[in-house]
């Protein structure tokens, strides 16, 4: 039985029948984590969820936020693309404990603070399925032979993001993964799960696997105020996946 057809789907009233988890049958993805300060972005977590969740810190004063751009081929929702910028977390008493117990089992949890997408179907499924903080805009890819970048573009001009990822040679062989998202919805904190298999990818550890431009506006002038670190700490590029996203749960009773 294939990755996608191992889970049984069941139709999802929210979706107007349409069933879940919902198949991504085709995808291609970058991520890159960079470091931020850590009380800026704890003031980004809802209250609703703020004696659970900790943003993961890799030294004092310094927590993590991370970058995904990806570009959804088939799947129930159609094509299209989605730019996720995030926090990661970890659970009380003991984040890092937790997130390292997390790390060993190939999941991971972050906070979905902004997430651009190009069409009007993923945004509406995306709200009302999970409170996903969906908003339409204009995704721009582009590629060379060395670097892969999604940029984003709210005017004319120069884009107000963009993220360009290194390409290298070879990939990892393929590995099954989940991610857990935390958002609101109808201001409940709740826990949606992307169950993620990468067919080919490959990592960058350190500095120099991405680049990080910002330009004008409202979410540029927001990401300054996090005062991210200038060169990324990892860095991945997944030219090959399918995923299969499921109804959210209740944070706690997941």
């Amino acid at each position: 039985m294939s990755f996608l057809d191992a889970v049984p789907r069941h139709p999802c009233p929210a979706l107007g029948g349409t069933p879940v988890p919902l198949r991504l049958d085709s995808l291609e993805a970058m991520a890159a984590v960079f470091g931020a300060d850590t009380a800026a972005v704890r003031a980004l977590l809802p209250a609703a969820g703020a004696s659970v969740l900790a943003p993961l810190q890799w030294r004092p004063g310094r927590c993590l936020v991370s970058f995904i751009a990806v570009r959804y081929h088939e799947g129930d929702l159609g094509p299209y693309d989605e730019l996720a910028v995030t926090v990661p977390v970890g659970r009380a008493p003991l984040p890092r404990l937790q997130a390292l117990r997390d790390l060993l089992r190939m999941r991971f949890e972050g906070f979905i603070w902004q997430m651009p997408v190009t069409t009007e179907r993923a945004r509406d499924a995306g709200v009302r399925l999970a409170g996903f903080p969906k908003w339409v805009a204009d995704l721009r890819w582009s590629e060379d032979p060395r670097w892969r970048r999604c940029s984003l573009h709210t005017g004319p001009g120069q884009p107000e993001l963009s993220l360009a990822c290194r390409v290298a040679p070879g990939s990892g062989p393929a590995r099954e993964l989940s991610l857990l998202s935390h958002t609101l919805l109808d201001g409940a904190p709740v826990v949606s799960e992307l169950r993620l298999r990468q067919e080919r990818w490959h990592e960058h550890p350190g500095g120099g696997g991405a680049e990080l431009r910002l330009g004008q506006g409202p979410l540029a002038d927001a990401l300054r105020a996090l005062r991210l670190g200038p060169r990324p700490l990892w860095t991945q590029v997944v030219p090959q996946a399918q995923a299969l996203l499921f109804a959210p749960r209740s944070l706690g009773a997941e």
